[in-house]
C-alpha cells in the first residue's frame, strides 16, 4: 500500500510539473556580410531590407541605403551633414524613417518618398537610447526634448504624436504608449487628445533602462547600472504576476551565459547572444530567440564570431537576424578594429533552407 501511494504521488508531480525538455539546439548560418562599422536597422514591409548611414565627405551629404539580403543596395534618402546614428529609426511597416542630424539641431522625417525637416532653436543634450525611442513601432509617434520647428517639406508633426520630454529621460515606444524611464521609476504614458500618466512603475535604485522590447504579449526592460544587468516584465512589475522570463527558461541561458547583455528583438520575437562569462572578446556561441510560448536557441556554424556591439535584431518571419562582429577576432577588442555586419539564416521551424 505504501509503495503504490508513493507511486501515485510522484504521478501527480509529475504531471502538475513536468520535466523540461531538453532543448533541440537548431543551426545558424551566415547567409551574408560586409564591411561596416556604425548602426544598422532592419527596414521594410515585405522583404527584408536593412537600412544605414553612408556619408560623403566630398559633398557633406549622408545617404540613408537599404540592402537586402542578398547583398541588393539602393539609396532611399539624403540629408546634409551627418546623421546620429543610435537615431536612425524606422517604422515596422517601412513607411516612416526619422533621424536626427549629428548635432542634435535637426530632425528629418522621410514618409512617401517626401523629407519633412525641423530644427531646434539649440542642440539637443540627447541620445536615442532604444529601437523605438525616437520613433513610435507604428510611425504615429516621436519623442524629442525639445521642440520642432518646421522648415520644409510636408508638416507631417501635425498628424503625428509629439511627446516632449525632459533632458534625461529615455522614452520606449511600446504598443501605443511610452514608458518613460526617470530617476527612481518608469512612468507609463497613454495618448487621448494628448500625452497622461495611467502609472508609475518601480525599478530597482540605481538602474537604467537600456532597451524594452515585445516578445509575444510580453514587454521585457533590460536594465543596467553599468556593473550589472537585470530584466523584468514591464506589465508583470505592475501587477507581480510570475516570472515568465524563468518560466520559459531565458533565466536559465542567462546564468549559464555571459547575463551582462540586452534582450533585444523585433517584431514581436525577442533574442539574446550566448557568449561566454568573464570574456572581453564576446565569442558568439549562439543565440536564443523566444516569443510568449516557445525558445528556441541557434548554434552558430561556420568560423567562430566575435560581436563588436551589443544589438541582435530580428527579421519580422524570424527567419533571419543581424548583428556587428569584428572582422578578425581579436585578443584584446578595440573599437577601432575593422567590424562587419553579419546577416544569419536561421533554421528555425517554417523557415525555408
Amino acid at each position: 500500500m505504501w509503495r503504490l501511494l508513493y507511486g501515485m504521488l510522484i504521478a501527480a508531480l509529475a504531471i502538475s510539473h513536468p520535466i523540461r525538455a531538453k532543448p533541440v539546439i537548431l543551426p545558424a548560418t551566415v547567409v551574408s556580410a560586409f564591411d561596416f562599422h556604425g548602426k544598422v536597422r532592419f527596414c521594410y514591409d515585405q522583404v527584408p531590407e536593412i537600412i544605414y548611414f553612408r556619408h560623403d565627405a566630398k559633398t557633406d551629404l549622408t545617404d540613408i541605403v537599404a540592402r537586402s539580403i542578398d547583398g541588393r543596395v539602393r539609396t532611399i534618402a539624403q540629408f546634409p551633414g551627418f546623421g546620429d546614428e543610435r537615431s536612425l529609426s524606422c517604422s515596422v511597416d517601412g513607411s516612416t524613417i526619422a533621424v536626427l542630424d549629428g548635432d542634435h539641431d535637426h530632425l528629418y522625417i522621410f514618409k512617401a518618398s517626401q523629407v519633412s525637416v525641423y530644427r531646434f532653436d539649440h542642440s539637443l543634450i540627447y541620445t536615442v537610447t532604444g529601437l523605438y525611442s525616437l520613433l513610435s513601432p507604428d510611425g504615429s509617434a516621436i519623442s524629442v526634448p525639445g521642440d520642432p520647428i518646421h522648415v520644409s517639406g510636408p508638416d507631417v508633426l501635425r498628424q503625428m504624436k509629439l511627446l516632449r520630454t525632459e533632458t534625461g529621460d529615455r522614452v520606449f515606444f511600446e504598443g501605443g504608449n511610452a514608458y518613460i524611464d526617470k530617476d527612481r521609476v518608469i512612468d507609463l504614458y497613454e495618448y487621448s487628445d494628448d500625452w497622461k500618466k495611467k502609472r508609475s512603475i518601480t525599478k530597482p535604485i540605481g538602474f537604467g533602462v537600456e532597451e524594452t522590447s515585445r516578445c509575444g504579449s510580453h514587454i521585457v526592460a533590460s536594465l543596467s547600472n553599468d556593473d550589472d544587468y537585470g530584466f523584468f516584465l514591464l506589465e508583470e512589475r505592475a501587477t507581480r504576476r510570475g516570472d515568465w522570463l524563468n518560466e520559459i527558461g531565458a533565466r536559465v541561458l542567462l546564468r549559464a551565459f555571459n547575463n551582462l547583455v540586452k534582450i533585444d528583438g523585433g517584431y514581436g520575437r525577442c533574442v539574446f547572444p550566448l557568449t561566454p562569462k568573464r570574456d572581453v572578446r564576446h565569442f558568439l556561441l549562439g543565440i536564443a530567440t523566444f516569443d510568449n510560448e516557445s525558445m528556441q536557441r541557434f548554434s552558430i556554424e561556420g568560423p567562430l564570431l566575435a560581436m563588436s556591439d551589443d544589438e541582435i535584431r530580428l527579421s519580422k518571419d524570424g527567419c533571419h537576424a543581424f548583428l556587428s562582429a569584428f572582422k578578425q577576432v581579436p585578443e584584446i577588442p578595440q573599437f577601432t578594429m575593422p567590424q562587419q555586419v553579419v546577416v544569419l539564416r536561421l533554421a528555425a521551424p517554417g523557415c525555408k533552407s
